[in-house]
């Protein structure tokens, strides 16, 4: 049974990469065929994120992701779809009532860096919408656990009759187990067995190595 692979990497990275270093350095190729049964053939794996914006205490975050990005694009097999972040700074609501380091009232709140993911969960619908209806495959495997595709895998699996697989990155459930075929929470150590070689040679002779942060 054909099928294509659509990893939130926003979503998995929260849900079961951060905090883990030897997680990040991922075979995303690796990691679906892992997930898949005997009875599936991948044929295209898509990854959709977003290059991020650097915080004051991780400055080399974005090196990072784009060391990343070249290896998988060097190792091949995936196709990497790209929204954007936007960075605002904000006034949320504090723990503490206190502002140690000035003299102003802050009145219960706090001035804070926001980060928000754009156009990822856009892209990922558009494609699988675009994959059903064209019949690009039997079967279409979603590693996310975000609730708001409930309506896309509604559609795909109820009128157009195809297998929606969901993998979910979370400890905790997703209610996208009663709009997919089959789900199952992905096995919190499995990233560990599907891990890119440290050192991916390209043909002009550079070689793209795993961050030393991430070994």
């Amino acid at each position: 049974m054909k099928t294509i692979a659509y990893i939130d990497g926003g979503n998995l990275y929260y849900g079961l990469l951060r905090g883990h270093a030897a997680f990040k350095w991922l075979d995303l190729i690796a990691l679906a065929k892992k997930l898949l049964d005997s009875n599936h053939e991948l044929v295209e794996v898509k990854y959709f994120t977003a290059r991020t914006k650097t915080y004051p205490y991780d400055a080399a975050a974005i090196e990072r992701q784009n060391i990343y990005l070249q290896a998988l694009i060097a190792y091949g097999g995936v196709s990497i779809i790209e929204g954007y972040y936007n960075k605002n700074k904000v006034w949320i609501p504090a723990v503490s009532q206190e502002c140690r380091d000035c003299a102003i009232s802050t009145n219960g709140y706090v001035h804070a860096m926001k980060m928000e993911e754009k156009r990822t969960d856009v892209n990922i619908v558009t494609e699988l919408l675009r994959d059903a209806y064209n019949n690009a495959a039997d079967s279409f495997m979603l590693i996310s656990g975000d609730a708001d595709f409930t309506a896309p895998l509604d559609l795909v699996r109820k009128e157009l009759g195809k297998q929606v697989l969901v993998f979910n990155p979370h400890k905790r459930a997703t209610d996208l187990r009663f709009h997919s075929t089959f789900c199952k929470d992905i096995p919190r150590r499995l990233p560990l067995e599907c891990q890119l070689p440290n050192e991916i040679p390209l043909p002009n002779g550079r070689v793209i190595r795993r961050p030393q942060a991430w070994s």
